[in-house]
């Protein structure tokens, strides 16, 4: 499965596939991910995540993230609630371009 566009969270919502814009998650939002946030991943104070899967660029922290999966970028504002190995959060800074379009959820097989 794959979401075209950025992704916008304000309720319960779990992703299995891969994301290709960016992330955003809004205050009461609340959002697990399985599969692949291409475009980075935004939480807003009030916002939740918890992360199985990867995020390919940044995460813009403002809420509660708990990471189980890597963020191949860096994790600005509030690390995660959870401890975390040395290879979970490579560091390099990828920016998250957010646009607010988002498309709908597409099967890719």
């Amino acid at each position: 499965m794959q979401h075209k566009g950025d992704l916008i969270v304000d309720g319960d919502h779990e992703t299995r596939g891969q994301v290709t814009g960016t992330t955003y998650v809004r205050s009461g939002g609340r959002l697990i991910v399985n599969g692949q946030l291409a475009g980075g991943l935004i939480i807003e104070q009030g916002g939740a995540a918890v992360v199985h899967g990867q995020v390919a660029r940044n995460v813009i922290n403002n809420g509660t993230l708990t990471l189980y999966g890597q963020v191949a970028g860096k994790v600005i504002g509030h690390p995660p609630v959870n401890a975390v190995g040395p290879n979970q959060i490579v560091g390099t800074d990828l920016e998250v371009p957010f646009h607010g379009t988002t498309v709908s959820w597409t099967s890719s097989q």
